[in-house]
């Protein structure tokens, strides 16, 4: 089954009143139904009676408590009202804003399908925003875009495909068939703007496949398939005159590379890395560290978290989660367990740097050592969040921090604070300290492979120029893909665990 998200014009409104647009379109392989999607306070929701319907679950609300119940089998998730956290399954789940009442009807943000509604039908729900696609279950729907080049001697057709997907190029009945090995596409094409070789890339007959129409002077077709990264492959079809060189066949396989002489011990799954979490650092009343400018440092690490989840989506195909995507505030153990019920392969937490020397300058990538680990196991008093109980009353759940979580992946930390040091060092100015490890609270709880990046020191009257920029912030995420990419790739070299001992 996946899940397809259309947003169509909106109907004027008065102000502060819920408006509604058409639509949230849910396909399956058996049906398709369609949700409204509706706009309150300048956020999208959509209604929880809808959800429910399309997901089979059942709502019970207590109107007492001002609470509501949403359950699948044994499992349950608890809403209220203005607060941008769930219950799901007796764990505390973030959500982008907090769910509204309109009326006799409950709104819950979009992420809700991901964060909430997944985790309690123990089910991947994977939300895609650049294409507002939302896959659920193993269904393979690859991201494919398709750009034209045309040149004197014919038109280049270059699609690229993530994740890497076999495909089928065939001639029939004029037209040149594309069939990707998937259950549907998440297609974007170009404008038809008819060439000489090429009228039009269209839509296939099929949810998986892409039709060119070829123009007047064309005779051949050739086919070239490369694999721009890890995990992404481009195919190029070039739309030749007749009389062109035919197809050149492909050249055998290279044979495997050996794996490296110290691999890194792998408990991750087999398939490696498929789930990043990324932490923008700070946000709402915790502004962090401030320039002599005005630069803010919850504000740089949220604009470059967005541009690194861009990235990652685009490029990888992979689930990509922020902590926070809006200006909220989080303590530093929800950021962790936020990145454990999302069941993250790679926790990355965003920050800015200050000290009183303005002097001081460069980037630092920070992981948390087995010493640090076992420093912060007595720490006191933990916060706690208030939440109406249903039923009446309130009651007060404490946030339990995974002490030891970090201790079986001290190395590969270790190691992926190395691969982002590395890329940054390539791109941005570093500072002498590079690589170091140090009792950050926010990578106690993770239990995956984790660092943090300081990204600059807003202290130093030239590093805040460059933390203000975009320019900048674009450079920083570059060098952190590059980073992940490198790191995942150490992962999926690495042979499978043996037997713990």
């Amino acid at each position: 089954m996946f899940l397809m998200l259309t947003l169509v014009a909106v109907s004027s409104s008065a102000p502060g009143e819920a408006q509604a647009q058409s639509g949230l379109r849910i396909v399956t392989r058996d049906a398709t139904r369609t949700l409204a999607i509706v706009s309150a306070n300048n956020q999208d929701y959509v209604a929880l009676d809808e959800v429910a319907a399309a997901f089979g679950l059942t709502l019970r609300e207590d109107r007492l408590a001002g609470g509501i119940t949403a359950t699948a089998g044994s499992r349950s998730i608890i809403i209220t009202p203005d607060q941008p956290v769930v219950s799901v399954g007796g764990r505390l789940v973030s959500l982008t804003t907090a769910p509204v009442r309109q009326g006799n009807r409950w709104l819950v943000p979009l992420d809700f399908l991901q964060r909430a509604a997944g985790p309690i039908l123990d089910t991947r729900v994977e939300l895609r925003r650049a294409s507002r696609l939302v896959v659920v279950g193993d269904v393979r729907i690859p991201r494919v875009t398709a750009r034209v080049e045309p040149s004197p001697s014919g038109t280049s057709v270059i699609f690229d495909i993530t994740p890497a997907t076999p495909q089928r190029v065939a001639l029939e009945s004029g037209r040149i068939n594309v069939t990707f090995d998937a259950d549907a596409l998440d297609l974007a094409l170009p404008g038809n703007a008819p060439h000489e070789f090429l009228q039009s890339v269209q839509a296939g007959d099929t949810p998986s496949s892409v039709r060119l129409v070829p123009g007047p002077k064309f005779g051949v077709h050739r086919t070239t398939t490369s694999q721009p990264d890890a995990t992404s492959s481009r195919l190029t079809v070039e739309l030749l005159p007749a009389g062109a060189e035919p197809p050149v066949a492909p050249p055998p396989a290279a044979p495997p590379t050996a794996a490296p002489a110290d691999p890194l011990p792998n408990p991750l799954p087999a398939t490696g890395v498929r789930t990043i979490v990324i932490d923008p650092g700070h946000g709402g009343d915790e502004h962090g560290a401030r320039g002599a400018n005005g630069t803010v440092e919850k504000d740089v690490t949220l604009s470059v978290a967005r541009r690194l989840r861009t990235m990652i989506e685009s490029r990888l195909g992979l689930r990509v989660f922020l902590t926070r995507d809006d200006d909220r505030t989080m303590s530093l153990d929800d950021r962790a367990a936020y990145a454990n019920s999302q069941r993250a392969d790679v926790f990355l937490s965003l920050h800015v740097n200050a000290a009183l020397r303005p002097s001081l300058k460069g980037a630092e990538v920070y992981y948390l050592s087995a010493d640090a680990t076992a420093a912060l196991t007595d720490v006191g008093d933990q916060p706690s969040i208030v939440l109406p109980s249903l039923g009446g009353g309130a009651r007060s759940v404490d946030l339990v921090p995974w002490d030891a979580a970090q201790a079986k992946y001290v190395r590969q930390s270790s190691a992926l604070a190395g691969s982002l040091e590395q890329s940054l060092r390539a791109r941005v100015e570093m500072s002498p300290r590079g690589v170091q490890a140090a009792p950050f609270r926010v990578l106690v709880g993770a239990g995956m492979p984790a660092a943090l990046v300081e990204m600059g020191y807003v202290s130093n009257p030239e590093q805040e120029k460059a933390l203000a920029s975009t320019t900048y912030h674009d450079q920083i995420a570059q060098a952190l893909f590059d980073g992940l990419v490198q790191f995942r790739a150490q992962i999926e070299r690495a042979p499978a665990p043996g037997p713990q001992r």
